[in-house]
């Protein structure tokens, strides 16, 4: 979603796991939401330095507080990812919008001046369906790319609702991997 913007994004898991693929749950529905999980290889949020790092989401209480507390994350620019997105303004009065990388500066700080207090904001959350069913994976994978076009539209003023892939009415999981 963020393709042909001045920004990177970057993923740390907080199992002390190096370089293992994606979960073959995840590959699978990384394609119906447009990604490609194949060179994908798990890194570990403890080994990682976040210090310096613009906006640092997780999807989990517990995520963001070892960000913190481990990675050296920014309390004001490290959110819960839906929290985030419920704080992100829909614009933001007098943002140039060729400046993209301003404007989400500007909007994290906004967001992170507008949150309660770190105790108080620590309270939900996505839960992590490793082990749950098929069902419990869809439903996480269509709320995590529904808070991901929400957070690219907002946080940088660009559409990409109309670039991806059209949202299947059902998605029926095949026993062979989509591909290799």
């Amino acid at each position: 979603m963020t393709r042909g913007l001045p920004v990177r994004t970057e993923s740390y898991g907080t199992l002390p796991v190096e370089g293992a693929s994606a979960l073959p749950e995840a590959v699978e529905l990384a394609v119906w939401c447009g990604v490609s999980l194949s060179e994908h290889r798990t890194r570990y949020l403890n080994n990682a330095s976040l210090e310096d790092v613009d906006l640092v989401l997780g999807f989990e209480p517990a995520h963001v507080r070892q960000a913190v507390v481990d990675a050296h994350a920014s309390r004001e620019r490290t959110f819960l990812m839906p929290e985030f997105v419920e704080l992100l303004p829909t614009a933001l009065p007098g943002a140039k919008s060729e400046d993209v990388v301003r404007r989400a500066r500007d909007l994290v700080a906004e967001a992170a001046a507008g949150s309660p207090a770190s105790s108080a904001r620590m309270k939900g959350g996505m839960r992590d369906p490793f082990g749950g069913s098929w069902k419990t994976y869809r439903s996480t994978a269509s709320e995590i790319r529904d808070l991901s076009v929400a957070l690219v539209e907002g946080l940088f003023g660009v559409s990409v609702s109309a670039v991806l892939p059209p949202v299947p009415g059902r998605l029926i999981r095949s026993r062979k991997p989509l591909w290799r």
